[in-house]
């Protein structure tokens, strides 16, 4: 085995019913906090958030709402949290939601209590430090494992472009994953995320960087979305497949954590970046086969191993065969989910391309990629991308 480094400090509270236990948990962090606040949540889902706001006010913690998220979470919308988090005085942040809802806490909880904005502490740049706020996550997806990563991802709308602050002060303190906030999930949201579960634990797994524990935690994800994702889609309120997809989800964070991804983030990023209504399981989807189809000569054994799953009938097949299959088995499985998609299907066009990829280029994902793109590479992966003519 080769030597590697592991760390997750994130208490995990997980299973049903869950979500009553926040008031005692946020309490262990301070006695007021920022309730960020997914605003879907107070239309269709009112009585769980109450139920939460209602275990922090018995707990004694003085929570002050904010709802100003938005889908593909922007830098203005976390500023705004950041001087209500500085004017109220507010020792901890809670992010209740979705990734968007989560990564808003998550820079809010840097961007009040550091100088100038969360831009400021992108990954590239200055590292938020030990006085970031303490950070709860109370997620009700399952995809973007941002309750046990340590990653914040948000787009500076004035310059089109998504980024993300990486760093161990983002990692949460606490974790609430109660399957039932998962329940009334719509279909799409469900594929989408669900999906992002796949991407974030398959590329952990082939990053170059992966070790022995990322490996056994990222097959195990795989395996639990592979057979659940379908379910949750048919029958949402499935609590067996919504509590499977939760924990893969957990885990997926993990990897996040300890290893990250590869090659269709850095591509898939600046599509959402360019084009904000394109949710960020979208965005992964669709580069997803050209990604795999570039790719899987780099990592046979891996992607044979992840096919083979996909389709236990590729246990005959050559290593080779069984490894340039899985392109063919994931577009099975988007469509399966509803979720296959082509770049024409969002309004985009091979113009819009060029923006696109000169972002593409500058995040350093790619560089685990078990083959690194040049450019050229990267534009011909969003060229297959589009519906032939």
């Amino acid at each position: 085995m080769k030597s590697f480094n592991y760390y997750q400090p994130t208490r995990l509270l997980f299973g049903s019913g869950r979500r009553s236990e926040a008031g005692a948990a946020a309490k262990t962090l301070a006695d007021s906090a920022l309730f960020v606040v997914d605003p879907v949540l107070l239309k269709v889902a009112a009585d769980k958030v109450e139920d939460v706001q209602k275990s922090l006010s018995e707990a004694g913690v003085r929570a002050v709402t904010f709802s100003d998220v938005v889908p593909n979470p922007t830098l203005d919308a976390i500023q705004r949290g950041a001087e209500i988090a500085k004017s109220e005085g507010v020792k901890a942040v809670i992010g209740m939601g979705g990734g968007s809802a989560i990564d808003t806490a998550k820079a809010i909880a840097v961007a009040a209590t550091h100088p100038g904005t969360a831009w400021d502490y992108l990954y590239f740049k200055k590292a938020p430090t030990s006085a970031t706020l303490p950070i709860m996550a109370i997620n009700t997806t399952s995809g973007t494992g941002t309750q046990t990563s340590k990653v914040s991802v948000f787009t500076n709308t004035e310059e089109s472009c998504k980024s993300a602050m990486w760093n161990d002060n983002l990692l949460c303190r606490i974790a609430i994953i109660d399957p039932e906030l998962m329940l009334s999930l719509p279909t799409g949201v469900t594929a989408s995320t669900g999906f992002d579960i796949f991407t974030h634990t398959f590329e952990s797994y082939i990053n170059t960087g992966a070790s022995e524990a990322v490996d056994a935690i990222a097959l195990d994800a795989i395996a639990r979305v592979l057979r659940s994702l379908p379910v949750a889609v048919v029958n949402g309120s499935n609590l067996s497949a919504r509590e499977d997809l939760a924990w893969a989800d957990t885990l997926a964070g993990q990897c996040l954590a300890n290893v990250g991804t590869t090659l269709p983030h850095a591509a898939g990023q600046p599509i959402s970046g360019h084009f904000p209504k394109v949710s960020h399981g979208e965005s992964l989807a669709v580069i997803y086969p050209a990604f795999a189809e570039f790719t899987w000569r780099g990592a046979v054994g891996k992607f044979a191993k992840v096919a083979r799953m996909f389709n236990p009938a590729l246990s005959t097949a050559s290593e080779e065969v069984a490894a340039q299959s899985l392109e063919l088995e994931i577009e099975r499985f988007l469509k399966m989910i509803g979720l296959y998609r082509r770049l024409d299907d969002f309004g985009i066009t091979p113009a819009d391309i060029p923006p696109i990829l000169a972002h593409a280029m500058e995040f350093p994902d790619s560089q685990g990629n078990p083959i690194v793109p040049s450019e050229e590479d990267m534009r011909q992966i969003y060229m297959k991308s589009f519906r032939k003519a």
